[in-house]
């Protein structure tokens, strides 16, 4: 009964804000002339893009979070309503420093003031879940996030909602919104992992493992000792956000632009940084960060690419990470019959699904994303309205992406946004192509060197050394019953080099199958069995080498 009325309390809310805002916008300057009525609504000369971003702060929620993604879409919005979103990225109203001292005592019993040997009291940052204050201890700048008192029950009012909205549409078998299911499903997943923070912590853990190695990507750390469920501690990143130079280039900043360029920042640069490193994350690691918004990516020196805020993280499988390598390069090819092959390998498919429909809807839009160069497609349409195009079309038909592939493809979106707004001659496209084969490439070349297929080569080593064995056991016993010429007859031909380094192949190639037969070692380099495997491996390959130059 609780939960039913906080429902209804929250329904009621949003239909209150519509119904101001509806009216405010209907008396438009006349509203001045009924000032009671106009202490309760807001400004009736308010500007369309402030408006919207308005109603969408005030009902709060999930609602900002909508708001946020509209902000990274030109080509659906017109530009100077996302330059109005973009204010819900970061300057959301702050909410008061008694409930940060309230998380504390709640978590670690005291002060902030107490744990930090230096906690500004004024956020750097303000946000749809939660906003941003700088610390000190031992010397190290920290970044301490905490979440809002409010969200919590603002998001589970609207989590319920959604959930109510699902069992509807399932129970009544509202067959035209099954559509409908899939997202909000999802939506709730990811609100539920992105409100406790001890998940983006792990994750944010496992990413900066992964990007040890990589010099175009960083990610902070995090202080595991003063992070909980609502509060987060992490590294600061000295640098400025990429909402902040977008900003900049629309304001005509010029002290800043100029001091990005003296610290090697190159808007192309750093638009093959954020595409490499998505694509290495998602196809080599299969972790990549999926709120990609502008506020979340930091400008680090040389065009670096600094990440913070992983609330929403996506985890892809091997077999996914396979068949998107095909879908991305198939997409950017214009290749139709590959596309229509990758999208069904990462989707799930039910009695509902209509493949001819999706098929015959495939060649259809392709008119419109692409144009005839000679024999090749070339992409003429925006890469966030062909993705948008290709989720509208697999709801159409009931073929839905499994929902961390939607992940990817939703943040592959975020990204053209993104550069299209900081860096407009970049050919995003044509990039993703060559990326893309370089990884279809490593993908293939990991293929053949797998665990199953060098398993697969070892036992047909070990079936040839066996049939070998058998043969010559066969050879001796017809020997010995006199079927064969006495030696002694025959002078022995001399053994021949190449022969001899056959036979040290062939005992090289052997131990392999042995090592691969018996150990079941994991495909993992270091000092263990699976490295003297491969290197048993190029030692047999070589003096095959060498064999076959002999021969010849």
């Amino acid at each position: 009964m609780n939960q039913l009325w906080a429902n209804v309390q929250r329904l009621a809310h949003i239909l209150a804000v519509l119904t101001r805002h509806s009216l405010s916008y209907a008396l438009g300057e006349r509203l001045d002339q009924w000032p009671r009525l106009a202490r309760y609504l807001p400004p009736g000369n308010l500007a369309g893009p402030e408006r919207l971003r308005t109603m969408l702060e005030e009902v709060g929620g999930t609602f900002i979070k909508l708001g946020q993604m509209l902000a990274l879409q030109p080509d659906i919005l017109p530009i100077n309503y996302c330059n109005a979103l973009f204010k819900l990225l970061d300057r959301i109203t702050p909410f008061e420093y008694d409930a940060v001292e309230a998380a504390f005592q709640e978590y670690f019993e005291t002060s902030p003031r107490t744990i930090f040997d230096r906690f500004d009291p004024e956020p750097i940052a303000t946000a749809s879940i939660g906003q941003v204050y700088v610390a000190y201890l031992d010397e190290r700048k920290l970044a301490v996030k905490v979440q809002r008192p409010s969200v919590q029950e603002d998001f589970a009012g609207d989590i319920r909602l959604m959930t109510a909205a699902v069992y509807c549409i399932k129970g009544l078998c509202l067959r035209k919104l099954y559509w409908m299911i899939e997202p909000l499903t999802e939506f709730v997943s990811w609100t539920k992992e992105e409100l406790d923070f001890r998940f983006e912590a792990r994750y944010m853990q496992a990413l900066r493992r992964n990007a040890q190695d990589n010099e175009k990507e960083y990610i902070p750390d995090v202080v595991e000792e003063y992070s909980r469920e609502r509060v987060l501690t992490l590294e600061f990143l000295e640098g400025i956000t990429l909402l902040n130079y977008i900003r900049a280039i629309e304001s005509g900043d010029e002290l800043l632009l100029r001091r990005l360029r003296a610290e090697g920042f190159d808007p192309d640069r750093f638009a093959r940084n954020i595409i490499d490193n998505f694509l290495n994350d998602a196809f080599r690691h299969g972790m990549f960060h999926a709120d990609l918004h502008p506020a979340n990516l930091m400008i680090l020196r040389n065009s670096v690419v600094g990440y913070i805020d992983f609330g929403i993280t996506g985890v892809l499988s091997p077999y996914l990470r396979r068949h998107l390598v095909g879908l991305t390069l198939a997409y950017s090819r214009g290749d139709l019959d590959g596309m229509y092959a990758s999208f069904f390998k990462v989707s799930a498919l039910d009695s509902d699904s209509d493949v001819d429909a999706f098929r015959q809807g495939l060649q259809r839009l392709s008119t419109e994303w692409y144009t005839m160069q000679g024999k090749e497609r070339r992409l003429i349409k925006n890469i966030t309205l062909v993705m948008l195009d290709l989720l509208k079309l697999s709801r159409e038909t009931g073929v839905w992406p499994e929902r961390d592939v939607i992940k990817y493809i939703r943040s592959a979106i975020a990204i053209d946004g993104l550069i299209t707004r900081f860096a407009p001659g970049f050919d995003v496209g044509k990039y993703l192509e060559l990326v893309c084969n370089r990884y279809l490439t490593w993908h293939e070349r990991r293929e053949l060197f797998a665990f199953e297929t060098l398993v697969d080569w070892s036992s047909a080593n070990v079936s040839l050394l066996r049939d070998g064995a058998i043969r010559a056991a066969a050879m001796l016993e017809r020997a010995a019953s006199g079927e064969y010429t006495s030696p002694a007859v025959m002078r022995p031909a001399p053994i021949l080099p190449s022969q001899r380094q056959a036979v040290h192949m062939a005992a090289v190639m052997f131990s392999i199958a042995v090592l691969m037969t018996v150990t079941q070692e994991t495909v993992r380099f270091g000092v263990n069995l699976f490295t003297a495997e491969m290197l048993l491996m190029t030692v047999a390959a070589a003096r095959f080498l060498k064999a076959i130059r002999n021969f010849i």
